[in-house]
């Protein structure tokens, strides 16, 4: 009676454990194999000891894919918390498909479904539940319980699905074949004879795992643990599903005979042991039959050396094992293994160092390796400190030789140092290794930072006399921020306590509140900030001069002229002037009056026939602001055109006279008359060339022939076989409108040239590109692109923008804008004023001409420009700082779009010379070309304009970069280089090309940067200060 009592209240029982690992659910039912009684026929369905009290469960049972007439008469009620049971079923209420779920949404619900077939079915699936893996083929079987001589129809999810005739049945078995499974096929299946009621039929389900066998991972690259016992491996989170029986990380333990659940805390019967029940697990696992029976009821115990869910698991047990149908192998003393096939061997503790230090505050992460066997498990590695407390890893990872678990540490105090100790523990033995913590006090000054020297907007600032706690100082920032509207701190770092640090670009006449921070090595050694001293900057320098004049006085001298300045600040100690040729980008020469009251300068030493630019700024006790420039040209060697005075003279000639005044006009008129005639046979044959078409055929970037027509102002470009041609207008430049100056740039087969030219009316500088008449076929295809970029990019403020273009006798020449600084290398290394004027930078405590805003301005000038480049599509390929250039207000343009590509991906399939180390990695190993790429190297710009013109990976051979790059190698912070800055660079450098910020990022970045009004890039000269190395050759490499 109390056999039939327990299967009464275990009918159906229905166990809802919920699990959440990676925000999957896991859960698991239980249902009698049998249906013998049902008046007596319930459903519980339980919540897990693991899952929340207040989710709901309930009880439903699918009405779409099996149809019933009438709506199931079971009711379910609640019995206990999380407990329900659903009774009173009648009739045929019991078949079907039934599930578990919550009512509530517990991301993601998932459904236990269990399926009851009629208890006279004409057929019984050889499997209720099939799980198979992606990719595979698969077998559903019905085996025939009356066979007769019809056909049997297959139905999917309650649809016609395939037909298998009477003669193709094997041993009274249908069978229907899925190929290379999906999960699209996933759902229920269905067998019955051609004609019968769907009752009489039976069901069966097919899981497809979304990967591959032993994979998991929403892209499948992810490899499954070894789930042993009849475990199944899920595919989104890697867990192992436990049959019934069984339990651990891999399924590795088994449950006492009649338990089951994750932690085998429940029991069916101490009686039954599960005999008769159906478990039914979370998906991909399935149903089967309790550890240790099988059969289509469940009622059959294994055979011996079977063991396991359905009795599917062989045992072959080795070394004295003997084979437990409910458990598997049972091992003698020192043997281990799912057939016993391992030895014991006591664990040993690997790689602990003696000592170890970290700060306080502090979280620290602690590593502790062993070896053994068995390897350590999770749980047999544990860490103690001083007070006995054990702590447990928060993880664990195995592999085939060692077990190395990871233990965090709460933030430490100084009572924690001594000794900690690991401890391992497994049934081969145990081993323990001590080891020694120190705990560190993170640095704090004991006094105020000293004041060494004020200007209206520097302070010269020491910032450490001493400090408590542990060395060595690794790091000191200094902060500061107006005493009044102060809302953030700002800061600048230096890498040592030792030296002097300028606060430059600040307010005149204003109190700081200025204090230190120092950094000790390690994690969380930042210690708190010491006192703080209150600074005020000095009053501010003069206002510029007024009416500033230049004037020639010969051939090498020219007088300024100005008068005092409207507002003086103090005393005017003295006036400096600064001069230098138009349009020269070499540091500013100057000279001063050495007299406050002097209000004119003879500049000497100058070049004769040179347009010169002069400014001039007053000193009182700091330097005032700067007047706007004048220019002056000084005067020729004697040979400057002079307009010729003519005065009358009284009487008639001569008559000698008069005839050599008649043959002097007559030859004059001849020559005239002459000239004017070459110039009308030049005008007709330049029109006749002009209208006549040049041609030229490159090979565009998608491997397609073009020709490039120039015909009044129109590029046409014909790519064939295409028949259409891509007409792609530019403004076009007469030749006679180009005034040639002089050679600003040359290359093997180009050259630019600055000339003066003529268009609208209006006169302009401009740079003129051409190639040189030995030139090759790539080279005139690369050029001819080049103004097929110009011509489809546009207009933009950071890009050398075209201005037109003009053919001369079979030659293209490209009118782009001037740049006056030349290009951004050279700039930033001709701004290295403490190589090129010491006591300049000495006097101003400036390693650079340039601030760091400027600094910052020209990485935003390049990210905005490359935004604008990446909206239209463009590929650089070469972006570096020696293909940016600096034009008027220091304004960055992005130029030299020879090798640019106007497509999403680029690959590159012809041979020549590479700016390896501007290139990003998929552009080294695969020649691949993405906007992506342009980040890559943005980040090595931003570099150089950090470094001030640096060789990138100075000191490195090509083939090391190609070694190192993808081995995770990339250049160290610069140290006059902020954190954020540094931090953007890493991002631009990332392996992988979709993990890099797009360019309208890095503008935002920047732009918020700039707008913080912060030195990101530190130019104040510390001790032993060196610039970052140049190597010419290695940059050509």
């Amino acid at each position: 009676m109390r056999i039939i009592h327990a299967m009464r209240i275990l009918s159906v029982l229905v166990l809802c454990f919920f699990h959440v690992s990676n925000a999957v659910i896991d859960l698991t039912m239980i249902s009698t194999a049998e249906v013998t009684n049902i008046s007596h026929f319930t459903i519980l369905c339980m919540n897990g000891e693991r899952g929340p009290d207040q989710v709901e469960l309930d009880i439903e049972k699918d009405n779409k894919i099996l149809v019933f007439p009438k709506k199931p008469s079971f009711r379910v009620q609640k019995l206990r918390t999380k407990e329900v049971e659903a009774r009173g079923f009648r009739d045929l209420d019991y078949m079907g498909i039934f599930y578990c779920a919550s009512t509530q949404e517990v991301p993601p619900v998932e459904k236990v479904t269990m399926i009851n077939n009629h208890v006279r079915a004409n057929f019984i699936p050889n499997h209720l539940t099939l799980t198979a893996n992606k990719g595979e083929t698969v077998h559903l079987s019905m085996r025939l319980l009356s066979y007769q001589k019809r056909d049997v129809t297959w139905k999917y999810n309650g649809n016609y699905n395939y037909m298998t005739h009477w003669n193709d049945m094997v041993n009274h078995t249908a069978v229907l074949t899925v190929d290379n499974a999906a999960f699209a096929n996933q759902g229920i299946y269905s067998a019955s004879y051609v004609g019968d009621s769907p009752l009489n039929g039976a069901w069966m389900r097919l899981i497809v795992r979304d990967c591959p066998a032993k994979k998991w991972g929403p892209y499948c690259d992810k490899d499954c643990p070894e789930c042993v016992n009849g475990g199944v491996c899920h595919d989104v989170d890697g867990d192992c599903i436990c049959p019934p029986g069984f339990m651990g990380t891999r399924c590795e333990t088994a449950c006492s005979e009649g338990m089951f659940g994750r932690n085998c805390q429940k029991s069916c019967s101490s009686e039954m042991n599960c005999k008769g029940l159906r478990f039914c697990l979370s998906d991909p696992y399935g149903c089967s039959c309790a550890s240790g029976w099988f059969g289509s009821h469940c009622e059959r115990a294994c055979h011996n050396g079977m063991y396991g869910p359905d009795c599917r698991l062989s045992c072959k047990c080795q070394n004295g094992g003997v084979c437990n149908r409910f458990s598997g192998c049972h091992c003698p003393t020192g043997w281990r293994g799912q057939s016993c096939e391992k030895s014991d061997r006591a664990p040993q503790i690997l790689d602990l160092e003696g000592n170890l230090e970290w700060n306080r505050n502090s979280s620290p992460k602690i590593f502790c390796s062993a070896t053994g066997n068995p390897l350590p498990s999770h749980d047999s590695i544990e860490l103690r400190n001083l007070d006995g407390a054990v702590l447990q890893a928060s993880s664990t990872v195995m592999n085939s030789y060692k077990s190395t678990a990871t233990f965090e540490i709460p933030p430490l105090s100084a009572q924690q140092g001594g000794l900690w100790e690991c401890r391992v523990s497994t049934t081969g033995g145990q081993d323990s290794r001590k080891f020694n913590l120190t705990i560190k006090e993170p640095p704090v000054p004991t006094t105020a930072p000293i004041l060494l020297e004020r200007r209206s907007k520097q302070l010269l600032v020491m910032p450490v006399d001493g400090y408590r706690g542990d060395g060595p100082i690794a790091s000191t920032r200094l902060l500061y921020k107006p005493v009044e509207n102060g809302d953030s701190w700002s800061s600048i770092i230096v890498y040592s306590d030792k030296e002097a640090i300028t606060l430059m670009n600040l307010e005149p006449s204003t109190r700081y509140r200025v204090c230190v921070q120092l950094t000790r090595p390690g994690e969380g050694g930042e210690g708190v900030t010491g006192p703080e001293a209150i600074m005020e900057t000095d009053c501010p320098g003069p206002s510029s001069p007024r009416n500033v004049q230049a004037l020639a006085l010969s051939v090498s001298a020219v007088q300024v002229r100005w008068q005092p300045p409207e507002d003086p600040n103090g005393g005017i100690i003295k006036y400096i002037i600064e001069y230098q040729p138009v349009g020269q980008g070499n540091p500013h020469p100057w000279v001063d009056t050495d007299d406050g009251n002097k209000t004119t300068k003879d500049v000497t030493a100058l070049n004769g026939s040179t347009l010169y630019q002069f400014r001039v700024r007053a000193f009182s006790k700091v330097p005032g602001e700067w007047s706007k420039f004048v220019q002056a040209m000084t005067r020729g060697d004697g040979l400057q055109s002079i307009t010729p005075t003519i005065q009358g003279v009284a009487g008639k000639p001569t008559g000698d006279s008069y005839q050599l005044l008649v043959a002097v006009v007559g030859s004059v008129t001849v020559t005239c008359v002459t000239i004017l005639l070459a110039l009308l046979a030049l005008f007709f044959i330049r029109k006749t060339l002009l209208n006549r078409r040049r041609t030229f055929t490159y090979q565009s970037g998608s491997g397609e022939e073009t020709i490039l027509q120039f015909n009044s102002g129109t590029l046409t470009l014909t790519r064939r076989p295409k028949p259409t041609p891509e007409p792609l207008t530019y403004p076009i430049l007469e030749w006679e409108d180009i005034k040639f100056e002089d050679v600003i740039g040359e290359g093997n087969f180009g050259q630019v040239i600055k000339a003066m030219i003529k268009k609208d009316g209006n006169k302009m500088s401009a740079a003129i590109k051409m190639l040189k008449e030995f030139a090759s076929e790539n080279d005139h295809r690369d050029f001819a692109g080049e103004l097929e970029v110009l011509c489809k990019l546009g207009q933009h403020p950071n890009i050398i923008n075209l201005i037109g273009a003009c053919e001369n006798r079979g030659y293209l020449y490209i009118a782009i804008e001037y740049a006056p600084y030349g290009n951004l290398l050279d700039f930033l290394r001709k701004s290295r004023v403490l190589e090129t004027d010491p006591a300049f930078a000495k006097e101003h405590g400036t390693a650079s001409t340039l601030t760091s805003q400027q600094l910052l301005q020209f990485a935003v000038d390049v990210a905005n420009g490359m935004h604008y480049l990446s909206d239209k599509q463009f590929i650089h390929r070469d972006l570096a700082a020696r293909n940016v250039l600096v034009g008027d207000n220091l304004v960055a343009k992005i130029a030299d779009f020879g090798l640019s590509r106007g497509e999403e991906v680029y690959v590159k399939k012809t041979m020549g010379r590479l700016p390896v180390r501007w290139m990003a990695i998929e552009s080294l190993n695969y020649s691949v070309y993405t906007t992506k790429s342009d980040v890559w190297s943005f980040g090595v710009l931003l570099w150089e304009i950090v470094s001030l013109g640096g060789t990138p990976y100075c000191g490195m051979t090509c083939a090391e970069l190609y070694e190192k790059l993808p081995q995770g190698y990339r250049m160290e912070k610069p140290k006059n280089c902020d954190d954020e800055v540094y931090e953007l660079m890493r991002q631009c450098w990332r392996d992988r090309p979709y993990e890099r910020p797009p360019f309208s990022q890095i503008s935002v970045q920047l732009n918020r940067m700039q707008e913080a009004r912060k030195a990101y890039v530190n130019m104040a000269l510390f001790e032993n200060f060196t610039y970052a190395g140049i190597d010419a050759t290695a940059e050509e490499a």
